[in-house]
């Protein structure tokens, strides 16, 4: 390469072009559309730009079906010997555009390239915006496609796939950040084209007759570009409003779990509200027993006697002094119960008033 160039004497602004070739993605993405005119007055001229534009790939589904590639182009025209001298720096060995110069070049209509300086760069370009439509649609299809799963599902009673809002996300990748980028970039190589022609001398009513030949060419080629950019945008705005459409309807699907969680867990905490009065109940009624049990295991059989001879249980004599020991526990049991209770209570509101006068005061 570096030999090409010196033997051609290729302007420094080609190297500009040359550097943005390579695995460079994100250089691909934000610099789309390189270009730099330079004309001399009697209408000789040197061109350099980076063509933008989308091939299919030959892969099979469910791979992407389509790449994005580019093209460098440098061309140096002398009017006054009418002659031209390009280079070429294309993605792949066996590019279209290079095929079409090649057969033109062997045939007999390669005095259509010898015409006029622009009839190389028209044969480029039409090598490669026919593919923009084929594109365009194709990411219609699957943007279609996703709309109609959408549209047709209750968000309450369905789960959303989350590849459906990745395949969403790189079809936006797609149109907005390559698409509209590499067509806006050939309108504005085109639009130059069209400058550059206008420039051209037209004192030869042959070469005249030429320019306005290329010139409705040219134009042609902005009018199909101007209408490619407008499907873009269209099809940018519906994926951006069925974006917007999944992510309400993943919003309402979130609000929906969320609501059966709610319900759920209220459930949840009545059985456990339930379960914690069966529990209080017979913690109350162990309570109140308690007293009488512990009594009478610590008196034991001492307070009653049972005679053999007649079948009869006798108390003892001493049996109020039992009565008279449990009732007493038994009420202190009870009021240190109700008491603890009453006081947990008061620290629990007083904590709760605490906690509102907060938030009321942090509003």
């Amino acid at each position: 390469m570096k030999k090409v160039l010196q033997e051609w004497r290729v302007a420094a602004m080609f190297f500009d072009v040359l550097l943005k070739f390579g695995n460079q993605p994100q250089v691909f993405e934000e610099s789309s559309g390189f270009k730099q005119a330079c004309q001399q007055p009697n209408g000789s001229f040197e061109l350099s730009y980076q063509l933008m534009y989308v091939e299919p790939s030959g892969r099979e589904l469910p791979r992407d079906q389509w790449s994005f590639r580019q093209t460098g182009v440098y061309h140096r025209y002398c009017r006054d010997g009418d002659t031209s001298q390009v280079v070429l720096l294309h993605p792949r060995n066996r590019s279209l555009a290079q095929g079409r110069l090649e057969g033109y070049a062997q045939s007999m209509d390669r005095h259509t390239l010898d015409g006029h300086p622009m009839n190389l760069h028209l044969v480029i370009i039409s090598s490669y915006i026919i593919h923009w439509q084929d594109h365009n649609e194709t990411l219609a299809k699957e943007l279609e496609s996703i709309r109609t799963r959408i549209l047709v599902v209750d968000p309450r009673e369905s789960q959303f796939e989350p590849g459906k809002l990745q395949m969403l996300r790189n079809i936006e990748d797609k149109i907005v950040c390559r698409a509209c980028r590499c067509l806006k970039s050939t309108r504005r190589i085109v639009d130059t084209l069209i400058e550059l022609n206008k420039s051209l001398p037209h004192e030869d009513a042959a070469f005249a007759s030429k320019c306005i030949s290329v010139h409705h060419q040219l134009v042609l080629f902005d009018h199909r570009l101007e209408g490619h950019i407008n499907a873009a945008d269209t099809l940018a705005q519906r994926v951006q409003a069925t974006l917007g459409l999944l992510t309400n309807m993943l919003d309402l699907q979130n609000q929906s779990n969320s609501d059966k969680i709610s319900t759920h867990m209220l459930h949840l905490t009545r059985e456990s509200v339930d379960d914690n009065a069966t529990v209080r109940f017979i913690t109350v009624c162990t309570m109140i027993y308690l007293p009488a049990s512990f009594m009478a295991s610590f008196f034991g059989m001492n307070l009653f006697e049972y005679r053999s001879d007649s079948g009869w249980l006798r108390a003892s004599p001493n049996f109020w002094v039992y009565v008279a020991a449990t009732l007493p526990l038994t009420v202190l049991t009870v009021g240190g119960w109700y008491a603890f209770k009453i006081r947990h209570d008061k620290i629990r509101k007083k904590r709760q008033d605490e906690e509102l006068l907060s938030i009321q005061s942090n509003q």
